[in-house]
């Protein structure tokens, strides 16, 4: 049959995997909003945050009981660092993330949890 080795897809259709992947990963997102503790120490342990490297981001490797992490009651363990202060963290090197995290005594964290935090 000619006519099925003809047809064209739409352009962009095989981006489309890619793409619901995308829009779902975004749904699943959270921000938070935390300032440094000073009493906790400098840089991520200041938010009351230990970070590892990830595919996707910097993943929370543990949340310091009674810092400002643990105080929103939204941070979990296993989740990913996906944006700081509207800036992407995917692609960007892990210490690029921690030094711009490092440098600000507040920021806005974009966090996902599982599955993509795996």
């Amino acid at each position: 049959n000619m006519q099925a080795s003809t047809f064209n897809y739409p352009e962009g259709s095989h981006q489309l995997k890619e793409m619901e992947d995308d829009a779902s990963f975004l749904t699943s997102s959270y921000v938070v909003f935390l300032k440094r503790s000073k009493g906790l120490g400098d840089g991520v342990v200041g938010y009351g945050l230990h970070l590892t490297p990830s595919d996707l981001g910097p993943k929370i490797v543990s949340v310091t009981s009674g810092g400002e992490a643990a105080r929103t009651g939204l941070i979990t363990v296993g989740d990913v660092i996906v944006a700081v202060d509207d800036e992407p963290t995917k692609g960007v090197d892990f210490h690029q993330v921690m030094d711009l995290i490092c440098s600000k005594d507040s920021c806005s964290f974009t966090l996902a949890g599982p599955p993509f935090g795996k």
